[in-house]
């Protein structure tokens, strides 16, 4: 789990992406295909949308960092809990994209590279291994989601608002 330390430094360095969040998506992207060519092939559509999903997605999570241990048994709903709407994150990347868990990987590669390059010297040690730390948590979450029975109904439709561009906020 993240300690309150890291959790203010994924906070600050995110308010600070905010403003760029369009150029953040398209370095994203663009290092991601330098990365690994071949993963264009999985956005045959339009990569703007895609953008957008990334940065909404981005955003929840952050958002979800201020919630309390254990919060949702008693003020969030089951179905926005950031596990559970991870684990069906994974779960759809797996069934509609067949994404293999070697490619959590190179993303997360891409999406330090990108928080780097775009924050340049707010990008301390400190910010980067903090995203590193909830990067692996997210990421791992997302593996497991492969092998999840279906998640809540109401998780799987967080996702998919997400997937089709939508902000969404925590409750």
């Amino acid at each position: 789990m993240l300690n309150d330390a890291e959790k203010k430094l994924i906070q600050h360095s995110w308010r600070l992406v905010v403003p760029i969040k369009d150029t953040a998506a398209d370095l994203f992207y663009r290092r991601l295909f330098e990365l690994k060519p071949a993963y264009q092939q999985l956005f045959k559509g339009d990569l703007a949308t895609q953008k957008r999903k990334l940065i909404a997605m981005l955003g929840f999570i952050v958002k979800s960092l201020d919630w309390p241990d254990a919060a949702w048994r008693d003020n969030v709903a089951e179905e926005d809990d950031l596990f559970l709407v991870v684990l069906a994150l994974g779960r759809r990347h797996s069934e509609l994209y067949s994404v293999p868990d070697a490619a959590y990987a190179t993303v997360g590669d891409a999406l330090l590279w990108t928080l780097d390059y775009g924050l340049g010297k707010e990008f301390t040690p400190a910010v980067r291994a903090a995203w590193t730390k909830v990067y692996g948590l997210v990421s791992t979450a997302m593996k497991m989601g492969r092998l999840s029975v279906q998640p809540p109904a109401a998780s799987d439709a967080i996702v998919r608002s997400v997937v089709a561009g939508s902000e969404v906020e925590p409750s």
